[in-house]
């Protein structure tokens, strides 16, 4: 089963009157369908002046735009479920199995009482999902290269003083024109703020899509959330719908900023005069010179304020920083995920990197050959932004490493495994970690062949409010089925923190070793099972089996462990990195396995990142 969770509604202020949005997801458009069934409150169905405004609204909208969106019709073993935002009561609900016809969205719109001075909140659904693959491919991208997707909902404050005409006449200082609210949030449903193509066209402040451009004279430049045309930008002396800003009083009309903004997500798009030629891609991020064969492997850190990827390598038994580094992701500044692996078979170190909690969740997958993007960013799992957690490995045996995906927290334990095709990722398998969908606290995760059958298993643990691991066989997970290689395990009863977890051969005996360690709200140590142990004990939970080494990694900061394993110095053995994953984490420390078994003697701290601050502790991948 594919999902794909829907996130919380962010806000804006009002008077002048601050408007809001969803966090992002994928959109179509042509017939943008209203639908009042969650509506409980009567602001809708108990006023016609404003069921009027709203149809009127996505009418004319979605008249100015066109987009060849395939139908959604489940039949049979694929089903779906959309997901979204009750605009009732802001909880999360789902629709069982709907049809959604071609060249339509469905939007669900009502209202409740929302505190503060936001005036309503919009943006695109996400769903769940069973299948096959053209039907999977069918609900993410309704066969559309833009933002797409099945739909959204919108609340709005009922509240609020709105004026609900079709003409201005009679709208006085003291009213929110509905018209223009509606046609704002319409905007957000639509991908503008909440897209990951809107993301991967904002660079340090300014929106660089070449229709925007066209229209503005330059790069445009966005407000301090990003997610709109920074306030009192005026086209042809014409404010923009999508300011952050709707002053009482005013009605905003669609202005040819806010469509040139559609163009460049991919909608085509009427109502503008501005040069359609197609957004430029992202500049792809600084070239890397070292095509070594060499053994030696290098190792990525992230998790500074600047959006960067740093390439370390091991030199005269020490981490130095090599000079290269990358920005997967131009003009994003938050918190970045990474792992490395060879995901296009030439024998060279890859890097596949992810946001962190907070935009729309993306991946992108950049050549350790020469920094081109063999997987340009991509929005996974369409309007979730619980960040992401990533592994890689052979899992099917076919010489190239598959990415294996995790959602993060306020998420089923979802875990998809993808190989690249192309310069796409293609899903292969997907399940829910420990068979229990309703777990929403979040999961980490490894791989690496921990029995030695040539196929990479994949170990899941718990992030929070319980230490659990479950191991699947890489060998079921290649035909297409989960199956535990060893029982859940439980290794610290009765501590309320999650586990980070690493896979790799420590001791160069051919056998994948296990590293745990605790998560944020324990300390940083590196709990090592062998894996030939491991393998020797397949009926046995890893919590009963004898460590190999225990050791604190790091100072005892609550800030917990966060792994990695890589040959770092050539010789056939893999090393162990632990960084600081406190929310001010800057330490790393990489260990041989002599160094474990000694308990960590000789292992040298490390501040990879320098006097850069991190977003929230560091990453190693």
């Amino acid at each position: 089963m594919r999902t794909c969770p829907t996130p919380r509604a962010n806000r804006r202020r009002r008077p002048g009157l601050h408007l809001e949005q969803l966090e992002a997801r994928e959109l179509p458009a042509i017939t943008i369908q209203i639908d009042y069934s969650y509506d409980t409150s009567g602001f809708f169905t108990n006023n016609p002046a404003a069921r009027a405004v709203m149809q009127q609204v996505a009418t004319q909208l979605g008249n100015t735009l066109s987009a060849n969106l395939a139908a959604i019709s489940p039949s049979g073993s694929n089903t779906w479920s959309e997901t979204f935002y009750n605009p009732a009561t802001g909880a999360q609900v789902s629709v069982a199995n709907p049809t959604v016809g071609a060249n339509t969205i469905t939007v669900y719109v009502g209202a409740r009482p929302i505190s503060g001075t936001e005036a309503g909140g919009g943006g695109p659904g996400g769903y769940s999902l069973s299948g096959s693959s053209a039907w999977i491919s069918t609900v993410q991208t309704r066969g559309h290269s833009g933002f797409s997707t099945w739909g959204g909902s919108i609340a709005f404050d009922s509240t609020e003083n709105w004026f609900f005409g079709t003409t201005t006449a009679g709208l006085n200082s003291s009213q929110v024109d509905f018209m223009s609210a509606a046609t704002h949030e319409l905007g957000h449903v639509l991908g503008i703020g909440t897209s990951a193509q809107w993301t991967g066209l904002s660079q340090n402040g300014y929106f660089v899509g070449s229709s925007a451009e066209g229209v503005y004279g330059g790069p445009v430049p966005l407000s301090t959330d990003g997610a709109h045309w920074a306030d009192g930008i005026l086209i042809n002396g014409q404010r923009t719908v999508m300011d952050p800003i709707l002053p009482r009083g005013t009605r905003v009309a669609w202005s040819p900023l806010d469509a040139a903004g559609l163009r460049d997500l991919g909608w085509n798009t009427t109502t503008s005069t501005a040069q359609t030629s197609p957004a430029p891609s992202p500049p792809p991020p600084a070239a890397v010179t070292t095509t070594t064969t060499d053994p030696a492997q290098a190792v990525a850190f992230t998790g500074g304020t600047n959006g960067a990827l740093l390439i370390y390598r091991m030199s005269g038994g020490t981490l130095v920083a090599t000079g290269q580094q990358f920005t997967p992701f131009p003009g994003y500044r938050g918190e970045l995920r990474v792992v490395s692996g060879d995901f296009n078979g030439d024998g060279v170190t890859d890097y596949a990197v992810s946001t962190g909690a907070g935009p729309q969740a993306t991946i992108a997958i950049l050549s350790g050959a020469d920094g081109h993007y063999i997987v340009p960013p991509t929005a996974l799992f369409p309007g979730y932004a619980g960040g992401l957690y990533l592994a890689a490995a052979d899992i099917d045996g076919n010489g190239r490493d598959q990415l294996v995906v995790a959602a993060g927290i306020n998420a089923p334990p979802y875990v998809a495994i993808y190989q690249v095709s192309g310069s796409a990722l293609q899903i292969q398998y997907a399940f829910f970690a420990f068979n229990a969908p309703d777990w929403q606290g979040g999961i980490r995760i490894a791989a690496g062949d921990l029995n030695g059958d040539g196929y990479a298993d994949v170990v899941v643990t718990t992030a929070s409010q319980v230490a659990a691991v479950a191991t699947y066989s890489g060998a079921a997970l290649a035909r297409g089925s989960a199956a535990l290689l060893t029982p859940i395990a439980f290794p610290v009863p009765g501590l309320a923190v999650g586990l980070n977890v690493a896979i790799g051969d420590l001791n160069g005996d051919g056998h994948n070793d296990l590293v745990l360690s605790l998560e944020r709200g324990g300390s940083a140590i590196a709990a090592v099972w062998s894996g030939a142990v491991l393998s020797a004990n397949p009926t046995v939970p890893v919590s009963q089996l004898p460590m190999a080494a225990l050791i604190l990694a790091l100072p005892a900061n609550g800030g917990g462990g966060r792994l990695a394993m890589s040959d770092l110095n050539g010789d056939g053995r893999d090393e162990l990195i632990v960084t600081d994953g406190g929310p001010q984490g800057r330490l790393a420390r990489a260990f041989t396995y002599d160094q474990l078994l000694a308990g960590g003697a000789g292992a040298a701290y490390l501040v990879p990142l320098g006097s850069t601050p991190t977003v929230n502790g560091l990453y190693v991948g």
